[in-house]
Formats: C-alpha cells, sequence, structure tokens
C-alpha cells in the first residue's frame, strides 16, 4: 500500500487502465450485438431479447457470487488478483465467440444461432462481472478514502475513452459489415482481426494491472454466507444506498440507449454532424468527470451528488425541444448533447466512489479486519440489474408510442426526457433525506492526512 495520500499518478493509471478494454468490450455488446443477430444473422428480435435478458441476470449473478467470494480468498496473491487472472482470458473468448458465431458455426439454424447467443452472451455477462467486480472492488484497498475520487475519475477516463472506441466502432464498422454479410455470407477479415485485437487488449490491461499492483495486506475475511447476508441487510445505508441507485436507473439506463437515437432521429444529426454530437457526449462526460471531482474536494460527496441531481432535472425535460416547428438549429443539439454530458458524468464518477466508502464505514463501525469490499460492490449489482431490465423495457414502449403530428418520429421520443427527470426527481429527493454519503471516519482521515 502506498503512504497515505500520496497514491502515485503511475498507480491511478495503472489502476484505471482496465477500463478502457471493459469499455470497448461491453459497448460493444450493449450496443451492437442486438442488432447483429437480428439484421445479420436473420434471428427473429424476440430471441436475441430473450438472450440477452438473461445475460442481465447472469451478470447479476457474476457480481454478487464473485464479489463475495473474492472477500473470503486468501492466496500469496491475494484475494482479487486471481479472479482477475482465471476471468480475463473467459471473458475475451466469450466476447469472440457472441460476435463472431460463423467462424465456428455452418449454415447454423435458427435455433443454434439462439442457443449459440444464449450461452455465449451468459458467459460472457457472468465472467465480466466476475472480473470487474473484484477489481472494482480493489480500489477500498489499494487508494484510502481522499484517493478515491480521482482514483474513480482515472477510472471513469478510460471508460469513457473505451466507450467511445465502442460506440465509433459500432457505428462505422456494423452497417457495411452487416450489409457485406448478406451479400456474400461471410465475416469481414478485419472484423475478425478487430474483435479479436479487443479481446486481447482486454487480457493485456487486467493482466498488467494484476501484476503492477501490490498485493494488499488485508488478509480475506472468514466466508460464511448468510452472516455476511445479514450485516449487508444491517447497513441501513448501504441498503438505501442500492435502492438509490436502482430507481435512479430506470432514468440511466434510459438515457444512454436513446441519447444518440435522438440526436439523430430528432435532432436530424447524421453523418459528420452524428459523429461531432458522438464526441462532444464522450468529451464532455470525460471532461465534467473532473470538474465534479473537483467539486466534491470543496463541497462534499452529497452536496455535490445533489447538484448533479438537479442538473439532470432541469436539462433532461428539454427533449420537448423535438415539438419546436421546423429544423432544429444544429448548435442546439450540441448545447444539449454536453448539458447531457453534464449529467452522465457526475453520476458515473459517483458508484466507483460510495461503495467503496460504504464497505469502509461498515468496517470501522464493526471494526472487523477483513473488509466487504466484494460484497459492497457485487450486492447491489441484484437489484441494478432487474431495473436495468424494467428499464429497457419501459424504453421500447415509450419510443412505441404514436408519432407526434407532422413528424416522423413517436412521442416518446420527446417524452423520455420528462420521465428520466420525473425519476431524477425522485433520486434527488431520497438523496437529501435518507442517504449519508459523507463520514466522520474520512474526516478525522483527512485531519491526520495533512
Amino acid at each position: 500500500m502506498e503512504s497515505e495520500g500520496h497514491a502515485s499518478t503511475r498507480k491511478f493509471l495503472t489502476y484505471g487502465m482496465p477500463r478502457l478494454s471493459a469499455a470497448i468490450v461491453l459497448d460493444i455488446i450493449d450496443f451492437g450485438i442486438l442488432f447483429l443477430y437480428i439484421t445479420a444473422y436473420g434471428l427473429h428480435p424476440i430471441l436475441p431479447g430473450l438472450a440477452l435478458a438473461v445475460g442481465k441476470l447472469s451478470i447479476a449473478a457474476g457480481q454478487f457470487l464473485m464479489g463475495w467470494l473474492s472477500d473470503n480468498t486468501k492466496t500469496k496473491y491475494g484475494r482479487r488478483k486471481p479472479f482477475i487472472i482465471f476471468f480475463a482470458p473467459l471473458t475475451a473468448l466469450a466476447f469472440i465467440c457472441a460476435l463472431l458465431p460463423m467462424i465456428f458455426l455452418q449454415n447454423p439454424t435458427y435455433i443454434i444461432l439462439f442457443i449459440w447467443i444464449l450461452v455465449w452472451d451468459s458467459m460472457l455477462q457472468f465472467s465480466y462481472g466476475g472480473l470487474t467486480t473484484p477489481y472494482q472492488s480493489w480500489v477500498a484497498e489499494q487508494f484510502i478514502v481522499n484517493e478515491r475520487p480521482k482514483a474513480s475519475a482515472f477510472q471513469n477516463l478510460f471508460s469513457f475513452i473505451g466507450a467511445g472506441v465502442g460506440i465509433v466502432f459500432t457505428l462505422l464498422v456494423f452497417p457495411p459489415l452487416i450489409e457485406s454479410f448478406q451479400k456474400t455470407g461471410a465475416i469481414d477479415l478485419i472484423f475478425v482481426i478487430l474483435i479479436i485485437a479487443f479481446a486481447l487488449l482486454l487480457i493485456a490491461l487486467f493482466y498488467t494491472c494484476a501484476y503492477v499492483l501490490p498485493v494488499e495486506t488485508i488478509e480475506g475475511a472468514q466466508m460464511s454466507f448468510t452472516e455476511d447476508l445479514k450485516k449487508v441487510f444491517k447497513d441501513k445505508n448501504f441498503i438505501k444506498v442500492c435502492w438509490l441507485q436502482a430507481i435512479a436507473f430506470l432514468a440511466i439506463g434510459m438515457i444512454t440507449p436513446t441519447i444518440l437515437g435522438f440526436t439523430t432521429i430528432v435532432l436530424k444529426l447524421e453523418d459528420a454532424p452524428l459523429y461531432f454530437a458522438a464526441v462532444c457526449l464522450i468529451v464532455g462526460i470525460t471532461a465534467f468527470l473532473f470538474m465534479w471531482k473537483k467539486l466534491i474536494d470543496k463541497k462534499g460527496k452529497k452536496s455535490t451528488f445533489s447538484i448533479i441531481l438537479l442538473t439532470g432535472i432541469i436539462v433532461l425535460p428539454f427533449t420537448l425541444i423535438g415539438l419546436i416547428p421546423g429544423e432544429i438549429h444544429f448548435l442546439i443539439g450540441i448545447i444539449f448533447v454536453l448539458a447531457i454530458a453534464a449529467f452522465m458524468g457526475g453520476w458515473y464518477l459517483f458508484p466507483y466512489i460510495w461503495f467503496a466508502d460504504l464497505a469502509e464505514d461498515a468496517e470501522v463501525k464493526s471494526g472487523e479486519t477483513g473488509r466487504k469490499a466484494g460484497l459492497y460492490a457485487g450486492f447491489p449489482q441484484i437489484l441494478l440489474n432487474i431495473f436495468q431490465a424494467i428499464s429497457l423495457f419501459i424504453t421500447g414502449f415509450i419510443l412505441g408510442l404514436p408519432n407526434v403530428p407532422g413528424k416522423d418520429f413517436s412521442w416518446g421520443y420527446v417524452l423520455w426526457g420528462l420521465w428520466c427527470s420525473g425519476i431524477i426527481l425522485i433520486a434527488y429527493l431520497f438523496t437529501k433525506k435518507f442517504i449519508t454519503l459523507d463520514f466522520e471516519w474520512e474526516k478525522e482521515g483527512a485531519i491526520k492526512s495533512k
């Protein structure tokens, strides 16, 4: 462990870099695989939709179980590294198989294709959870409390660079790939090479992190599944934060898949303007990550988080600009995208911070020497993934509303912002009344480190 308050930039970079490859992998899957199996491989939408829904349950299981198991693991390599070493190649393999079935299957039937995506997406999601939850839990053991916002900012920096690569890859590569496949029945070699390259990058970055970072000095806690669960449920503030994140995700889970569609269908941004808007979203989120981090240092976590929620409440209803007669000016669209980036940058900063802090808060209160950072990182994913599935269902329902009179898009494309704003308002009120994000022990630690 580094001395208090003095983790090196190299350590922040080493810890944050795996998020680059993790984001590339997950964003290609989330943005592209449904489109790929429906349009290129010809499956009826309900089949890959069902398979991906099962995948979301798989990632919840992987995150919870592997987080808990990593808390209770004791090896000479520590308790987080073995999970990174095991699950990184498994995730990479599942990623390749999920996206490239035609390399392994010859003229498969629709049922075989369905089983293929069901098995490999479930494997991918489970192994991704088994990889990233122990890795994420490590933040509580590699960085002291006043370093975690910076560690979170570095993670998010790499995560959004990876998201940008994944989104651009999906936008630029998938359409010509599908067109080519429909004509020739063969996958372009460049697509195969890039998918394998992304998989190898995932292994390389996670293995580098596992190799370079020191073994944590905290030993694994004693294994007692029922007792650990009882302690989790007794931590009322932790449970409230889990509910806060899950409820808010009824909005967050809608914003991510809808915003680019909104810019294309409602704002009519195409080709270069669309890519510019996507870049503004990604760069804006990254820039605001560090702005919000500085505000945390000045005003504390709960005050900063409340301001972030208020930003979302104010900004999101401006999806109603879609009702403006005639064409919407390009600059109005960019301003809206940047405002969304400000909110999303703040939102994505916090989960990395608060679950590490809550795990340490539980240790301070209980006096236990073995932290439950893995359990505290994995348990919230159960609720989160359930609410994510609900969010996706609501998104489909809202976007399927009748068209706005005189427009070529549905009422859903202008009303989704109102829905999201209402959900974020509930999250704001819930936070103000029930949530604690700043703790006495971290104030004492800050005084000692000066």
